[in-house]
């Protein structure tokens, strides 16, 4: 077995780097008498105060938000609506599909986190989903801006159906965003030691 094999199993290069001093490797002898080296974890445990089915039905819907707003911020990019190919107005809503992926990636975990945490897990997971929901909420809220700024400027005030769901769109994604912020806000978190918890936290 490599030196880390036990934490390098399906893991990027960065969280290695970024989270390697949480870990210590300690040799073990196997039944055959083999010596065999594994990654231990000795970092600090996060994990939900509570952990009935109040905290997953919690997380349960911050997924289904999120899904939800990611799901409309696509729908909001193909939609033909009065300043669908403006340069301006597109540049923002374009570059918060970044934010939008790292969002979806950090909610598809949120279930399996009513349970200790590592450090990379949590970070990977509540602080992915808060900071990416933020950047989602701000992007689309720049757009809807320089579109109405726009429309001011040009006197542009017929508004078609398409225009109207546009604004709606990019109205509801910034307050579904603050929704899903103050659902992981309001999950009080507790902090342990290393050695407290033995489980890994889930996957």
């Amino acid at each position: 077995m490599g030196l880390f094999d036990a934490f390098t199993k399906g893991k990027k290069l960065s969280d290695l780097t970024k989270y390697v001093g949480d870990f210590e490797i300690v040799e073990e002898t196997d039944e055959r008498g083999r010596i065999r080296r594994r990654a231990v974890y000795r970092g600090v445990w996060t994990l939900p105060r509570e952990q009935g089915a109040a905290t997953k039905a919690r997380l349960w819907t911050t997924l289904a938000l999120c899904l939800l707003t990611v799901g409309l911020q696509v729908w909001m990019l193909v939609l033909n609506h009065g300043h669908d190919g403006e340069y301006w107005v597109m540049v923002p809503l374009l570059a918060g599909l970044f934010p939008a992926l790292y969002l979806l990636m950090g909610a598809t975990s949120l279930p399996f986190r009513c349970r200790p945490m590592r450090q990379d897990q949590y970070m990977h997971s509540f602080i992915r989903v808060s900071r990416s929901a933020t950047a989602v909420g701000v992007f689309t809220l720049s757009g809807l801006l320089i579109s109405l700024i726009l429309r001011l400027i040009r006197g542009e005030w017929r508004m078609r159906t398409e225009d109207w769901l546009f604004v709606a769109a990019c109205t509801l994604i910034p307050a579904l965003c603050i929704v899903i912020i103050f659902l992981l806000r309001g999950i009080d978190l507790m902090e342990r030691e290393n050695g407290v918890f033995p489980q890994d936290g889930g996957r």
